[in-house]
Protein backbone atom coordinates (compact mmCIF):
# COMPACT_ATOMS: atom_id res chain seq x y z
CA UNK A 1 0.00 0.00 0.00
CA UNK A 2 2.69 2.45 0.63
CA UNK A 3 4.30 1.56 -2.81
CA UNK A 4 1.21 3.17 -4.65
CA UNK A 5 0.82 5.74 -2.14
CA UNK A 6 4.74 6.66 -3.24
CA UNK A 7 3.58 6.45 -7.06
CA UNK A 8 1.39 8.78 -6.83
CA UNK A 9 2.85 11.56 -5.02
CA UNK A 10 5.84 10.78 -7.29
CA UNK A 11 3.13 11.36 -10.26
CA UNK A 12 2.04 14.53 -8.67
CA UNK A 13 5.46 15.96 -8.33
CA UNK A 14 5.86 15.42 -11.87
CA UNK A 15 2.81 16.59 -12.92
CA UNK A 16 3.58 20.05 -11.15
CA UNK A 17 7.11 20.56 -12.65
CA UNK A 18 5.68 19.80 -16.03
CA UNK A 19 2.95 22.41 -15.72
CA UNK A 20 5.74 24.93 -14.23
CA UNK A 21 8.61 24.12 -17.40
CA UNK A 22 5.45 24.84 -19.44
CA UNK A 23 4.39 28.46 -17.80
CA UNK A 24 8.12 29.21 -18.79
CA UNK A 25 8.41 28.45 -21.86
CA UNK A 26 5.29 30.45 -22.96
CA UNK A 27 5.16 33.62 -21.54
CA UNK A 28 2.20 35.69 -20.78
CA UNK A 29 4.40 39.01 -23.25
CA UNK A 30 6.99 38.60 -25.99
CA UNK A 31 9.18 40.76 -27.78
CA UNK A 32 9.43 42.33 -31.17
CA UNK A 33 11.60 40.37 -33.00
CA UNK A 34 12.19 37.10 -31.48
CA UNK A 35 9.86 33.80 -31.92
CA UNK A 36 7.63 32.94 -29.30
CA UNK A 37 4.52 30.26 -29.31
CA UNK A 38 0.74 31.40 -28.90
CA UNK A 39 -2.03 28.95 -27.96
CA UNK A 40 -5.13 28.67 -30.04
CA UNK A 41 -7.48 31.16 -27.80
CA UNK A 42 -4.84 32.55 -25.79
CA UNK A 43 -4.27 36.12 -25.48
CA UNK A 44 -0.88 37.46 -26.07
CA UNK A 45 1.23 41.00 -25.62
CA UNK A 46 3.78 41.39 -27.90
CA UNK A 47 5.97 44.56 -26.68
CA UNK A 48 9.14 46.48 -27.46
CA UNK A 49 10.36 49.30 -29.12
CA UNK A 50 7.15 50.30 -31.47
CA UNK A 51 3.80 50.35 -30.32
CA UNK A 52 2.69 46.85 -28.48
CA UNK A 53 0.25 44.59 -29.77
CA UNK A 54 -2.33 42.08 -28.70
CA UNK A 55 -2.52 38.86 -30.04
CA UNK A 56 -4.93 35.62 -29.94
CA UNK A 57 -4.90 32.81 -32.20
CA UNK A 58 -9.19 32.24 -33.83
CA UNK A 59 -8.78 29.51 -36.17
CA UNK A 60 -6.88 26.95 -36.45
CA UNK A 61 -7.02 24.02 -39.06
CA UNK A 62 -4.53 21.62 -39.89
CA UNK A 63 -4.96 19.28 -42.59
CA UNK A 64 -1.54 18.28 -43.32
CA UNK A 65 -0.99 14.70 -44.12
CA UNK A 66 0.38 12.96 -40.89
CA UNK A 67 4.44 12.40 -40.03
CA UNK A 68 5.03 8.81 -41.17
CA UNK A 69 2.27 8.65 -43.78
CA UNK A 70 2.62 8.81 -47.56
CA UNK A 71 -0.55 10.83 -49.37
CA UNK A 72 -1.50 11.95 -52.29
CA UNK A 73 -1.71 15.74 -51.15
CA UNK A 74 0.88 17.55 -48.76
CA UNK A 75 -2.60 19.59 -46.73
CA UNK A 76 -1.92 22.88 -45.13
CA UNK A 77 -2.36 24.66 -41.93
CA UNK A 78 -4.31 27.80 -41.49
CA UNK A 79 -4.46 30.01 -39.14
CA UNK A 80 -6.61 33.32 -38.41
CA UNK A 81 -4.68 35.65 -35.89
CA UNK A 82 -6.67 38.43 -34.15
CA UNK A 83 -4.21 41.55 -34.05
CA UNK A 84 -5.06 44.81 -32.49
CA UNK A 85 -3.37 47.71 -30.89
CA UNK A 86 -4.33 49.48 -27.64
CA UNK A 87 -7.59 51.41 -28.19
CA UNK A 88 -7.93 50.19 -31.82
CA UNK A 89 -10.35 48.06 -33.55
CA UNK A 90 -9.12 44.66 -34.50
CA UNK A 91 -7.50 43.17 -37.29
CA UNK A 92 -7.61 39.66 -38.92
CA UNK A 93 -5.05 37.84 -40.82
CA UNK A 94 -4.99 34.43 -42.64
CA UNK A 95 -1.86 32.89 -42.59
CA UNK A 96 -1.25 29.48 -44.32
CA UNK A 97 1.53 26.62 -44.39
CA UNK A 98 1.88 23.66 -46.78
CA UNK A 99 0.30 23.42 -49.96
CA UNK A 100 -1.86 26.90 -50.19
CA UNK A 101 -3.15 27.13 -53.66
CA UNK A 102 -2.73 28.62 -55.79
CA UNK A 103 0.61 29.97 -53.89
CA UNK A 104 3.53 27.65 -54.26
CA UNK A 105 4.12 25.31 -51.03
CA UNK A 106 5.55 27.39 -47.98
CA UNK A 107 7.30 26.53 -44.57
CA UNK A 108 6.88 29.88 -43.21
CA UNK A 109 4.44 32.62 -44.05
CA UNK A 110 5.04 36.46 -43.56
CA UNK A 111 1.68 38.91 -43.76
CA UNK A 112 2.69 42.80 -43.21
CA UNK A 113 -0.06 44.65 -41.87
CA UNK A 114 -0.10 48.24 -40.26
CA UNK A 115 -1.52 48.66 -36.69
CA UNK A 116 -1.65 52.10 -35.09
CA UNK A 117 0.12 53.63 -37.64
CA UNK A 118 3.11 51.65 -37.67
CA UNK A 119 3.75 48.23 -40.06
CA UNK A 120 5.13 45.19 -38.55
CA UNK A 121 5.79 42.22 -40.10
CA UNK A 122 3.96 39.07 -38.49
CA UNK A 123 5.49 35.76 -40.05
CA UNK A 124 3.53 32.02 -38.98
CA UNK A 125 6.87 29.74 -38.68
CA UNK A 126 5.29 26.43 -37.18
CA UNK A 127 2.11 25.15 -36.32
CA UNK A 128 2.38 22.58 -33.65
CA UNK A 129 1.86 19.82 -33.00
CA UNK A 130 2.03 18.28 -36.36
CA UNK A 131 -0.71 15.66 -37.12
CA UNK A 132 0.20 11.96 -36.46
CA UNK A 133 2.76 12.85 -33.61
CA UNK A 134 2.39 11.84 -29.76
CA UNK A 135 1.59 15.64 -28.87
CA UNK A 136 -1.16 15.61 -31.24
CA UNK A 137 -4.02 15.94 -28.30
CA UNK A 138 -4.98 19.77 -27.53
CA UNK A 139 -6.19 22.82 -28.93
CA UNK A 140 -2.45 23.25 -31.16
CA UNK A 141 -0.47 26.06 -30.74
CA UNK A 142 1.76 28.29 -33.41
CA UNK A 143 4.91 29.75 -33.33
CA UNK A 144 5.24 33.61 -34.66
CA UNK A 145 7.81 36.23 -35.11
CA UNK A 146 6.78 39.48 -35.16
CA UNK A 147 9.10 42.84 -36.25
CA UNK A 148 8.34 46.22 -36.88
CA UNK A 149 8.98 47.49 -40.20
CA UNK A 150 11.14 50.67 -40.05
Amino acid sequence: MINYALILVSMLLLAHCQQEVLSEVRPKEAVFGKAFVLEQGEQLEVKGDAAPLVLQVEKLNDSRCPKEVVCVWLGNAAVTLTVSGRGEASQQLAFCLGDCRPEPVRTKHTVRATISNQTYDLTLLEVMPHPGTEEEEGSGSVKLLIEPVN
